[in-house]
């Protein structure tokens, strides 16, 4: 008798296993045509691998140990793209985000999606130049809230793609360890367009139903803006009274967009009602 009740047992939990998963996997339910649903893209914020916890102390490749203070940056352009390479383009005048590890502000949400299976996101890094060219009064809600979220210079410069500040000290032989100011603000500027684009691909069928929600996880890694293909010392940019370092200009700026486009990777895809993220 015990040896049944076990087998019955272990029957429901794997029943109840297979239930709770199906959420999860390529087969969903049906797509009706003319439908619309909605999705999410969740940033999770890390440095090399590590959560990131702003005020934690994180060692680099370069032998910086940085000390993140501000992390925010603009995610804009969103794109979902199905397997045979057919496209939803969210509309382009909603289709500007920011994310800031600052205020807890992770979640992209996008509406009126036609129902279907994607298998990747494309989205840019910061404001392309088509939209920044329409003029001010074009986008007076998204410069007020980038403003509100320090992500503005002036209007003649433009919008801070990335803004990452903290500290840092060095723990190579440069003869100096204390900590030190820095920061890093990316954007395009007269010279240089330095807005990027990633395209990346779905580990799982992002399914997009009505009263269902697709949510896309995205993992950050900003360890790369300085310490990815291209290494950036923070200490080689020291002002001339070796206080502080501020990068805004420059080569610098088009080595961090570059780094940037391997920044993101898609995590994992949750697929079911209601918010993964709450």
């Amino acid at each position: 008798m015990n040896f049944q009740l076990k087998n019955i047992a272990a029957v429901l939990a794997a029943t109840s296993l297979f239930v709770s998963c199906s959420n999860d996997d390529d087969n969903g339910s049906k797509v009706v045509e003319g439908a619309v649903g909605e999705a999410e893209l969740f940033f999770d914020n890390g440095m090399a691998g590590d959560a990131l916890d702003l005020g934690n102390a994180y060692t680099n490749s370069n032998g910086e140990t940085v000390t993140v203070k501000k992390l925010n940056y603009i995610i804009s352009n969103v794109v979902l793209i199905k397997e045979d390479g057919s496209s939803f383009v969210y509309p382009k005048a909603e289709n500007y985000f920011i994310i800031s590890e600052e205020k807890g502000q992770f979640t992209v949400h996008l509406e009126n999606i036609p129902v279907g299976d994607y298998k990747k996101v494309k989205f840019g890094i910061g404001v392309d130049q088509q939209r920044y060219l329409e003029g001010e009064s074009a986008q007076k809600s998204f410069w007020d809230l980038a403003y509100a979220n320090d992500m503005t210079w002036t209007w003649s410069i433009g919008y801070r793609f990335i803004n990452f500040e903290g500290t840092f000290a060095e723990t190579s032989d440069h003869g100096r360890h204390e900590e030190l100011p820095f920061q890093v603000h990316q954007g395009s500027n007269s010279a240089t367009d330095n807005y990027r684009e990633v395209t990346l691909d779905l580990p799982t069928t992002a399914r997009v139903r009505e009263k269902e929600l697709s949510s896309i996880h995205i993992m950050s890694d900003i360890n790369v803006l300085l310490d990815g293909d291209t290494k950036i010392l923070l200490h080689d940019n020291l002002n001339a009274g070796g206080t502080a370092v501020s990068i805004m200009g420059g080569e610098n700026l088009i080595k961090i967009a570059q780094n940037s486009l391997k920044m993101f990777k898609v995590d994992h895809v949750h697929n079911g009602p209601g918010s993964h993220h709450e």
